[in-house]
């Protein structure tokens, strides 16, 4: 993290108690970042707004900051009021506050604590807490294991990482079936070789969550490969190593990842499976317009 737009990403997205590192150098006699102090300082004090889910308006909002400035220390009763100041960054946990620009009523809170010494930042504190909120297509394909995913949410939002993990690994193996069924549809449809329908078949039938996993992955058409990789075989890779042999830092770094990647394989799935059905059934009554004019 080195400019205003990875600071501002960080506030908005990242889970408590993950620590975020600065590439260390030399600086002033003393190892720190490869920013000047003044430069660091900035990344405090120059972030104006960001982008939240405003509780009022039911949407996303830009919220303006009540910013750091530095110069006199503050106390506690400027808080939550106007423009605080502190003598210079330090060591220490900053409070920062945001008001929505639409409503001037929803405000968002993060605590931040600051370790000059070893280049490094993390959020301890955040209010209102993460959304577990999920995207409408991800809860309606998940149905009952929505509650799994929102569970991994909340512990990817505390800094559980290997927790979350698990969580997102029930996730996937509860769904396989799922996704296995909309696998055999889009090929079916692309008009793919009775090898693989079968043996997507023999998948469906029942038999060890390994095998099972094993032929979702070999069946992802290349349409749900974006430059080349499979969403599936990575994600389920990284969450074995992750439960069994990765620390808690990795696993929690890695589950934002995991969120992401299960969230794209999941709404593309749906989204190319009723898109092609769509496009067949139009296309077929269309055909059959042009054989009655003709």
């Amino acid at each position: 993290m080195n400019n205003l737009s990875e600071f501002r990403e960080f506030i908005e997205t990242k889970p408590l108690y993950s620590w975020q590192e600065f590439q260390r150098c030399e600086f002033g006699g003393t190892q720190f970042t490869n920013l000047s102090q003044n430069e660091f300082d900035r990344l405090f004090t120059d972030l104006s707004q960001i982008e939240m889910e405003c509780p009022t308006c039911k949407r996303s909002r830009p919220f303006g900051c009540q910013r750091i400035r530095l110069g006199d220390d503050y106390s506690d009763d400027d808080y939550p009021g106007d423009d605080y100041r502190v003598e210079k960054l330090a060591s220490r946990i900053y409070p920062f506050w945001f008001k929505c620009y639409s409503c001037s009523s929803s405000e968002y809170t993060f605590f931040i604590e600051v370790d000059i010494e070893n280049g490094k930042i993390r959020k301890v504190g955040q209010s209102p807490a993460w959304s577990i909120n999920l995207d409408k297509d991800i809860e309606r394909f998940l149905e009952d294991d929505s509650e799994f995913f929102k569970k991994a949410l909340i512990c990817e939002s505390q800094g559980y990482g290997i927790a979350a993990f698990s969580y997102y690994r029930r996730v996937l193996e509860n769904s396989i079936g799922k996704i296995l069924d909309n696998l055999r549809s889009i090929l079916q449809m692309q008009g793919s070789s009775s090898e693989m329908i079968e043996q997507i078949d023999r998948a469906l039938k029942g038999i060890v969550m390994d095998e099972r996993i094993k032929i979702a992955k070999d069946a992802i058409p290349n349409s749900l490969r974006p430059n080349g990789m499979n969403p599936l075989a990575i994600i389920y890779d990284t969450l074995s190593a992750g439960i069994h042999r990765l620390p808690e830092e990795e696993c929690l770094k890695n589950s934002e990842h995991i969120r992401v990647s299960l969230s794209y394989l999941i709404r593309t799935l749906t989204r190319q499976n009723e898109e092609q059905r769509a496009f067949l059934e139009a296309t077929k009554s269309l055909n059959d317009f042009n054989s009655k004019s003709s």
